[in-house]
């Protein structure tokens, strides 16, 4: 049969050998040990609810037993990133060889002989390639029915995703979201133990055991007494040198003072990353959110959670944390940030027009073109998060990240998305997502009209009480034919007409 290809009919004419107690418990044994070995590596894995730590924290939290005169802060994120290679292939191994013994088991209960089996498996497939091979999976052979790539996102172990670029990527889009309170930092340090392994069955946890989370088991809204990261209860960061919520100086406290105690990483990141700084990484469009957007893609769906928000240059951007998005996030963005800024730069630039005088130096007049540049771009900037606010904006995370960040499609600076946001506010303004609770906030009207006649859209905004159900049908008539008149060829002679729905 077709891979993917389940039906009900297929499933029940698959022979399925008797089974001993014995053969029972050896393939379950295997099974539940095949499927151990692959959560271990989904750990680090941050969009999974397995997810702990980044592989590069993760492989030397015991790393006192693999040497024991080097402390784990010593471990270069080079060495961090041979030891994850390591375990990765032995992890690999491992499922390999899993696999072969349940094959030979499964050969063996349903009796096929050698040649049979030859002719099966001419060739015995070798391990899939490990976090660190170069060898790609061939992508042919992962595509869906319409041939289109089944996932064009992140998996614990895509082929390129454990080599030291990748995993030093990864390192810092966990401290990125640490910055913002979504990852606990104390897995990092030893102030808190993750929680045992759950069984294969078990059900599903809300938030993975490396989010930050209450005694609820909820995601935290504010810093728990005694966290050693005091971020933002509103979701809001930015890119600006000097601002106490600066981005780039949070990642690196992260980083070099609470997860590597004291000893700088930030160089070596920098290097691997082939940038200049943090800051660097963050502000450019192509680096860190290209990453991040690539990271919470999978099979189409594309739900970047830390949105970069920008003026026309890039010289300025808020981040601004998804799941924290209210009603009052753009309020608080040009409140607490944009209008302060505007008022510092205008100071700035009226001392050096006072220092101008009537001979101004080249390098004078090339910081007020700066500034009155920055000015320009900065008022732009608030007055497109002042027009959005007012559309009005209020943002319901179950309309999902597409249709949540459309309005802000302008502030984006990476194109590709930007492009997609924008495809996506047309459709929102030509009513084809009525369903979703942005569009009645900005077209309650048309969208209430609609739920007049659309009883799932009304049901889906709770105004049931708006729908009004259709009359019924007029009832027709049967025509009967002048044999059954005569109770020819009816079951029940005589039978005189009936009144019956259309």
């Amino acid at each position: 049969m077709a891979f993917g290809s389940f039906e009900v009919g297929v499933i029940q004419r698959t022979p399925v050998p008797e089974l001993s107690a014995a053969d029972r418990e050896a393939l379950a044994g295997l099974a539940r040990r095949a499927w151990a070995l692959k959560r271990s590596l989904d750990t680090r894995n941050e969009t999974s609810h397995a997810f702990e730590l980044p592989a590069l924290l993760s492989c030397i939290r015991n790393a006192s037993s693999v040497r024991a005169e080097v402390s784990k802060h010593e471990y270069s994120l080079a060495m961090r990133a041979a030891m994850w290679g390591e375990r990765a292939r032995a992890v690999d191994a491992e499922l390999a060889s899993i696999q072969a013994e349940i094959d030979e088991r499964c050969f063996d209960l349903y009796g096929i002989g050698e040649e049979d089996r030859r002719a099966i498996a001419p060739e015995k497939a070798g391990p899939m390639p490990a976090d660190g091979d170069d060898a790609a999976i061939d992508s042919d052979k992962y595509t869906d029915e319409a041939g289109a790539e089944a996932d064009d996102g992140y998996e614990a172990d895509d082929d390129a995703a454990a080599d030291a670029a990748g995993l030093t990527a990864e390192l810092v889009s966990w401290a990125f979201g640490a910055a913002f309170g979504r990852f606990d930092v104390r897995l990092a340090t030893g102030g808190r133990e993750p929680p045992p392994a759950p069984a294969p069955f078990d059900p599903l946890p809300a938030c993975s055991a490396g989010m930050l989370t209450g005694p609820d088991g909820l995601p935290c809204a504010a810093p728990p007494e005694g966290y050693p990261v005091a971020f933002p209860e509103n979701g809001i960061l930015v890119d600006d040198p000097g601002h106490p919520r600066d981005i780039e100086p949070l990642v690196r406290s992260i980083l070099d003072a609470i997860v590597f105690a004291g000893q700088p990483v930030e160089q070596e990141i920098c290097e691997i990353l082939g940038v200049k700084s943090l800051r660097e990484y963050f502000r450019k469009p192509a680096l860190f959110f290209a990453d991040h957007l690539k990271r919470y893609s999978k099979s189409r769906r594309k739900a970047p959670i830390y949105w970069p928000l920008s003026t026309a240059s890039g010289s300025y951007t808020l981040w601004v944390y998804y799941h924290r998005l209210t009603d009052q996030t753009l309020y608080a963005c040009i409140t607490d940030f944009v209008e302060p800024k505007i008022a510092d730069v205008e100071k700035d630039l009226a001392r050096v027009r006072a220092r101008m005088g009537e001979a101004p130096s080249a390098k004078d007049r090339k910081a007020a073109e700066e500034l009155e540049s920055l000015l320009h771009e900065l008022k732009d900037f608030r007055d497109e998060l002042l027009r959005v606010a007012k559309l009005p904006y209020k943002p319901d995370l179950n309309d999902g990240v597409m249709i949540t960040a459309a309005p802000l499609a302008r502030l984006f600076l990476h194109k590709p998305w930007q492009k997609e946001l924008l495809a996506c506010w047309k459709k929102l303004e030509a009513g084809e997502y009525d369903w979703a609770h942005l569009a009645l906030s900005i077209w309650p009207a048309r969208v209430r009209e609609k739920c007049k006649t659309d009883k799932s859209l009304a049901i889906a905004h709770d105004l049931e009480s708006l729908y009004v159900a259709p009359p019924e049908a007029p009832k027709k008539k049967r025509r009967t034919t002048e044999a059954q008149r005569h109770g020819e060829g009816n079951e029940q002679p005589g039978l005189e007409d009936t009144e019956t729905p259309e």
